[in-house]
């Protein structure tokens, strides 16, 4: 599971991490791709493979805060790696919006990359 399918771009995202075991966590989100990220936290350290939710506030992106469910793969010292979790019931959970979002938070980190080159 350790394995990544996509290129991950920086981004810099304040987020709120529901942890079951510990509650609400804050964390910021320092890179992104289509199947994962990368959040810093205080608490760097979380039980492999537990499930969690990630909320987003993305105001260019949405009005709303966006909720993308989520599962611990790996911890450094830093933070932890999670996977976006895809089974049928969170991709209707995680809806259009969130995956809009995701690939909306990529473009601008790609045209971000192109006008500084």
């Amino acid at each position: 599971m350790n394995k990544r399918w996509n290129s991950r771009k920086s981004v810099d995202i304040n987020l709120v991490i529901n942890y079951p075991a510990i509650g609400l966590l804050r964390g910021k989100a320092t890179n992104i791709s289509h199947d994962g990220m990368f959040i810093e936290t205080v608490v760097a350290s979380l039980s492999h493979y537990s499930d969690i939710e990630i909320t987003l506030n993305v105001p260019a992106l949405s009005d709303t805060p966006i909720q993308i469910p989520a599962i611990i793969i790996h911890n450094s010292g830093k933070g932890f790696g999670v996977m976006f979790r895809n089974s049928a019931a969170e991709q209707e959970k995680f809806s259009d919006k969130g995956i809009n979002a995701i690939q909306q938070l990529l473009n601008q980190q790609q045209n971000q990359q192109k006008w500084a080159s």
